[in-house]
């Protein structure tokens, strides 16, 4: 069975976790907001608070999949549900922030895949922009990602 210092520290990661989600999301959101205003002077510091929040949830997740292999559980979310009921049965705010957590992950990889759509497209329009000017003065030697003439 897991000690109750492992018990407490796997509950704590969680609440770290879930606090720096709920901050990425708010960042994604912000974001989300300045790309649909094409509003891109804030991307620096976007990216930058980004990068942040994403370095230390990879060190919380590599510490919180330490504490399960530790347990022999298998990082797997059925497992670690069970490990949860198992060890945690009387304790449900753990169990909740497992469930939040994964919501909230979610939410996160939607939010940044909406975002990564967003700015696929305003590459395009800018390539297709730069490709007319390049049109217009004559000059029509582009070429494309395969190497073939780009026009």
């Amino acid at each position: 069975m897991a000690s109750d210092m492992v018990l407490a520290e796997f509950a704590l990661c969680l609440k770290i976790e879930k606090k720096l989600f709920e901050e990425l999301i708010g960042i994604l959101k912000q974001e989300e907001n300045a790309l649909t205003q094409s509003s891109f002077y804030k991307f620096d510091d976007f990216v930058s608070k980004k990068t942040s929040l994403l370095e230390r949830l990879f060190q919380l997740d590599s510490k919180r999949n330490q504490y399960l292999k530790n347990n022999g559980v298998a990082l797997e979310k059925k497992a670690i549900n069970h490990w949860l009921a198992i060890h945690h049965s009387n304790n449900h705010e753990t169990q909740d922030l497992w469930n939040e957590l994964l919501v909230l992950a979610d939410a996160a990889k939607n939010l940044n895949h909406t975002n990564g759509l967003i700015i696929s497209k305003y590459l395009q329009q800018n390539q297709r922009t730069f490709v007319a000017l390049q049109c217009a003065s004559g000059n029509i030697s582009l070429y494309g990602p395969s190497g073939q003439a780009y026009i």
